[in-house]
């Protein structure tokens, strides 16, 4: 497959930041739910209905999981548009990072999210989305959704059913 490498090699920006890395409550909820999340199956279900960056040629592609991840931020942050959501990304180290996107990198612009919701059916998207609300709820996740300065995760002490709707049927 042809997607841009999600390498992780820390770069010089990364380096820099990860002195505040302790005081971002945000980077804290979103790497909580990064590494509590079993997102091999989702990508998987993700590549088997998603046809782009399968062509060795041409320009490499955002790979469908990270673009899933972009369209979790902006539902869970209240993000207005793409065109806000790709500026939070460019802004927001704790975005990158949850996306998995080097420092160094633009997000994707904004009509490629805007394609990605076209081309991802809503039946595979309500699958992602059932399958993630089913793993948070084994661990008693539950996503407080709020404004783009105050996402919470919180581990409930009862289980829980968690519904997560990135607007996948906003065409």
């Amino acid at each position: 497959m042809s997607f841009k490498s999600d390498n992780q090699t820390p770069s010089f920006s990364d380096l820099e930041l990860s002195q505040i890395k302790a005081k971002n409550n945000t980077l804290t909820y979103l790497n909580h739910l990064d590494q509590n999340i079993q997102w091999e199956p989702i990508e998987s279900t993700l590549l088997k209905s998603y046809p782009t960056g399968k062509k060795k040629k041409g320009p490499q592609a955002h790979s469908p999981l990270m673009l899933f991840k972009c369209m979790l931020l902006r539902n869970w942050f209240q993000i207005k548009s793409d065109v806000e959501l790709e500026s939070l990304i460019n802004d927001r180290f704790s975005f990158k990072k949850f996306i998995g996107l080097p420092m160094g990198d633009p997000a994707p612009d904004s009509s490629t999210f805007s394609r990605f919701r076209k081309r991802l059916t809503l039946e595979k998207c309500n699958q992602v989305l059932s399958d993630i609300s089913v793993q948070l709820s084994r661990q008693n996740l539950i996503i407080n959704m709020g404004s783009t300065m105050d996402i919470q995760v919180i581990q409930s002490n009862r289980p829980s059913e968690t519904k997560i709707d990135c607007n996948c049927s906003a065409r």
